[in-house]
């Protein structure tokens, strides 16, 4: 291409060039000239280049427009349509929302810049916003959302969208397949009804309904964000009445003992599961934690034995406060050196709905538990009690537990060695 398309003119040079037959939808002129405003040949070869290279990008850009707009699928279509009045300087805008100074000068532009047919309905205002389904949208808002979960592992990320498409199959349950804008507040009042009923006949809790409620609003806010929509949502204020909260209760150190740890107890669970309850006892780990250990967060070659909680690949941290180094003793101890010898939790590894819901079906099955507020979760509470009864200091206590500690923290808190020491007085 260096060198091409030059003629010269006295003693200029100008761009002189045939219109290639590939591009004789997209380009109106059958001669492309331009004066280049230099005597010298090696500059004249240069600019002459760089005008055929930016030449054939439009081209190719104006030519995928106008297949785009031709095109059946309304999205593509509306695509290009605003991919045409950016590169023509407008603002894309609905013809009945364009008033008659930008008219004018949307029809100069016509006129100075021939285009196609397709085109000048798109400068035009006459290629209609496509109708965004709830499933289109979300897959838009998931995308738009990924610093929300890129870090999350596979099992994190697979639980958090499913709560979203799980409200919007029961939406389109309630009241229909509707295009996302086209959702008015009486349908939104709906679909609270919906729940209303679903939740007597089900015994369901509101915390449910509110949330699947709550990822609708949301959905909408972010599109009305995205799209630059200043509406109001129509599912502003829309929720049930929740009930009283009932706090979790821990396990006694009777249970633990009697029917956790008793010989032949957890039987029954895979023995996957079984280093897993026993890990959690004696450290406190929330589940998540726990099963989202790598084998090189688990440090048994130390002074002090211990795993380390922090974010990795695997799982992100509930909070920043979360990450920790833990003293691992009793029970907890013989977990973490079975687990390491068996090289890690392999394809369990950072699986934790899946293996939270087996080991709660296996205590309820066996009457391991007492009543709806004990759970695997309750082994943690069971910890915290006895920093509680041990009347350690409240720093101590967020430093094992992962919680925020309430005043300005100095220095890095207390070692490992006075950490298990602590531990070991309760450890089973």
């Amino acid at each position: 291409m260096h060198g091409k398309h030059l003629r010269r003119r006295g003693q200029w040079w100008h761009y002189y060039r045939n219109r290639p037959k590939r591009y004789e939808n997209v380009e109106f002129r059958p001669i492309i000239t331009f004066a280049l405003r230099t005597t010298s040949t090696s500059e004249a070869k240069l600019k002459a280049a760089e005008i055929s290279c930016e030449l054939e990008r439009q081209w190719e850009d104006a030519k995928r427009r106008g297949v785009s707009l031709s095109s059946q699928i309304a999205t593509e279509s509306y695509e290009a349509a605003m991919q045409t009045n950016h590169a023509l300087g407008f603002i894309p805008t609905p013809t009945y929302q364009i008033n008659d100074t930008d008219l004018i000068e949307r029809f100069r532009a016509m006129l100075s810049t021939p285009i196609s047919l397709g085109e000048k309905k798109a400068v035009l205002g006459l290629v209609e916003r496509p109708k965004l389904s709830l499933i289109s949208a979300f897959d838009r808002f998931w995308s738009h959302i990924e610093d929300e979960w890129v870090n999350h592992s596979h099992d994190q990320r697979r639980c958090k969208r499913n709560i979203y498409l799980k409200a919007i199959r029961h939406f389109e349950e309630a009241v229909g397949p509707i295009a996302i804008y086209d959702i008015q507040r009486e349908n939104a009042i709906a679909f609270r009804s919906w729940w209303m009923k679903r939740k007597k006949e089900n015994n369901l809790k509101s915390y449910t309904a509110n949330r699947e409620i709550g990822c609708l609003r949301r959905l909408l806010s972010t599109s009305f964000e995205i799209d630059g929509r200043d509406e109001k949502n129509p599912f502003e204020r829309v929720k049930l009445k929740e009930e009283k909260t009932i706090t979790r209760s821990p396990v006694t150190s009777f249970q633990i003992k009697e029917r956790i740890l008793a010989p032949g107890k957890l039987d029954g669970l895979h023995s996957d599961f079984q280093i897993l309850v026993r890990l959690v006892i004696n450290t406190g780990m929330r589940p998540v934690e726990a099963i989202g250990l790598k084998n090189s967060e688990i440090v048994l070659d130390a002074n002090v034995p211990h795993v380390h909680v922090r974010q990795n690949s695997v799982r992100v941290l509930k909070t920043a406060h979360s990450e920790r180094k833990i003293p691992l003793v009793g029970v907890s101890y013989e977990a973490a050196k079975l687990l390491q010898s068996q090289g890690g939790w392999g394809k369990r590894i950072g699986k934790n709905m899946y293996a939270t819901s087996i080991i709660n079906r296996h205590f309820k099955e066996n009457k391991t538990l007492e009543g709806d507020r004990q759970s695997f979760y309750s082994l943690r509470h069971w910890f915290s009690d006895q920093l509680v009864q041990m009347e350690v200091i409240d720093r101590i206590q967020c430093q094992l537990m992962g919680h925020r500690f309430q005043r300005p923290i100095y220095g890095d808190g207390a070692p490992l060695n006075m950490l298990r020491d602590i531990i070991a007085k309760f450890a089973l």
